[in-house]
């Protein structure tokens, strides 16, 4: 009777699904010419119309070393119900993603799939074995699959003696066993009920001379086109070296004197960046906040728990203003929304963070247009770092082919003191220093400034205007505490709950976008997720989802 209970239990699970894989099949076969290829049948069910199925395959890795390793993958033919049918073909964060189905038909009930395709790398050499670890069944299907199946043919003359083999099924990281078994000289294995995030993952060894990988001038020719960048520091160091040598500090700052007004043209963003000679998450939030000054957008908070202290989320709106934004700001309101007229911070993770590189390059270049960088700053920093990191590694080479200790110290700790110096290089002109000379007068002035005596319009449009430069300078609480008892409401462009307001909450929370933003704009997009990391199945490695291959995919 229980079994029974539970198998209804299932059924119903399943049925919650609009649609479900109800076979998946893979077949693999590896070839003596030292490449595997690979014939999946996925039958789809679907409950509504849909156009067909996105499949997503990891090709890219990481190892642990850092090195870059890509799987070279051939797609020989995409089917459907036995016929031709339009594919996509496209890359994304280290996938292969084909797009399956005609964007002019929608299908509905059963439709199967025949997707083949030829890898090349995915075998890789252990000793005097040669191993397959790879994940038949990939761990990011946004559906179940009712049934699934796995055959590994191996090339012809192979020993079954001579072969290892093993599978882990489950979710990433699972140990739970998944039977292979030999049958007419092929490997069989059968699982049934695998829900969304759940997968199949083997292991197969076999001796080494039963196929042919390509040898070692192959391998480096692999190695270079993945990891192109290793030639890059040598030329870096001559020409960040040769920079060294006609550049040096930045003018001297000379006496502050108070501003109290914004610079003219220069947004918060900019402004922090002199100060530190850096774009961090900090002059994204200023950037914000000033866009919202400036009538650009509207923030507000979104909260589920009644009794929490801050809020759990907030909401940008777009809207349209007269007052020009800065082109870094501008850039910054196209990476916020993207589109669209409204966006959650949290709905910016992973997007805002690949955003951030080509928005701190637009503010940099900005910067040393106007001529208050000599050279770009964050290139000048990156410079410095490669040289020392070279010079370090010359060390270590060069004191061990010349014999001296004496020498490969001196390369090494020369590399050394480049690496401390990194950060510090960057070298503002005459006028880059006049313009921080008003920026630290503005940060003086927000830092010190007696405002309790302003009538209270004047108080209020003095808040705003520089409040975005308070954020950038990391004073917001500051400036926000000086307003007290002189401010009684938020400003029009901020919703929010407040008991009883007064601007320290305004600020409160205003660290709370802030960290918001941070998250946002440093959590990376997903990595190539098949799990392997250059690892092997056996020796206690193995886990579900480990090895190459796998993926997952979904309708659409």
């Amino acid at each position: 009777m229980k079994r029974i209970l539970l198998l209804l239990l299932v059924v119903a699970s399943f049925s919650a699904f609009s649609e479900s894989i109800t076979d998946f099949r893979v077949t693999m076969v590896i070839h003596e010419e030292g490449y595997v290829t690979v014939v999946e049948h996925i039958t789809v069910h679907f409950d509504r119309l849909r156009h067909g199925i996105f499949r997503e395959i990891p090709v890219r890795y990481r190892l642990p070393t850092g090195e870059r390793y890509s799987l070279r993958v051939r797609l020989d033919k995409v089917l459907a119900d036995g016929g031709a049918v339009p594919v996509r073909r496209s890359s994304e964060d280290g996938y292969l993603v084909l797009r399956i189905g005609d964007p002019d038909r929608v299908v509905r009930g059963e439709v199967a799939y025949r997707i083949e395709y030829r890898i090349e790398r995915a075998l890789r050499r252990y000793g005097d074995e040669v191993e397959l670890y790879w994940n038949p069944i990939g761990h990011e299907w946004e559906m179940p699959i009712e049934k699934a199946s796995v055959k590994v043919r191996l090339p012809e003359g192979v020993d079954p003696e001579q072969v290892s083999k093993t599978g882990f099924t489950g979710v990433v990281g699972s140990r739970a066993p998944f039977a292979l078994e030999w049958e007419e000289g092929v490997l069989r294995g059968a699982a049934e009920d695998l829900w969304p995030g759940e997968g199949i993952t083997i292991g197969v060894r076999l001796p080494a001379e039963a196929v042919d990988l390509p040898g070692s001038w192959q391998g480096f020719l692999w190695f270079l086109a993945d990891n192109a960048y290793a030639a890059i520091p040598l030329v870096t160091l001559l020409g960040m070296t040769t920079l060294w040598l006609y550049r040096g500090r930045s003018p001297e700052k000379g006496s502050i004197s108070p501003v109290f007004t914004r610079p003219k043209g220069l947004g918060p963003a900019e402004a922090g960046t002199l100060v530190d000679d850096r774009v961090d998450t900090r002059d994204i939030t200023a950037g914000i906040v000033d866009l919202a000054v400036k009538g650009h957008l509207n923030i507000s908070e979104l909260w589920e728990d009644a009794q929490g202290k801050q809020p759990e989320d907030f909401e940008l709106e777009r809207l349209q203003s007269s007052q020009p934004p800065t082109a870094f700001e501008q850039g910054l309101l196209d990476a916020l929304f993207q589109g669209d007229d409204r966006k959650k911070l949290s709905e910016l993770k992973y997007k805002l963070y690949d955003k951030l590189p080509g928005l701190s390059a637009r503010l940099y270049m900005d910067l040393t247009e106007r001529k208050y960088y000599d050279g770009n700053p964050d290139r000048v920093r990156s410079g410095y770092r490669t040289a020392g990191v070279v010079a370090v590694a010359g060390g270590v080479l060069g004191g061990f082919l010349a014999a001296s200790l004496y020498l490969g110290g001196a390369l090494a700790t020369s590399g050394i003191v480049v690496l401390g110096f990194a950060r510090i290089m960057p070298r503002k002109t005459h006028r880059g220093m006049e313009v921080l000379r008003q920026v630290l007068g503005l940060e003086e002035y927000i830092s010190r400034a007696e405002v309790d005596r302003m009538e209270f319009s004047a108080a209020e449009r003095h808040f705003e205007e520089l409040l975005p430069y308070a954020i950038a300078f990391d004073l917001t609480e500051v400036w926000a505490k000086k307003f007290d008892g002189l401010l009684k409401q938020p400003p029009q462009w901020y919703a929010g709950r407040f008991p009883t307001f007064a601007p320290y909450w305004l600020g409160y929370r205003l660290g709370a976008l802030q960290r918001s933003t941070h998250s946002a704009a440093t959590t990376a997009p997903r990595q190539a997720s098949g799990g392997w990391r250059g690892g092997s199945a056996f020796g206690g490695g193995g886990f579900s989802g480990g090895g190459m291959g796998g993926g997952g995919g979904r309708s659409w």
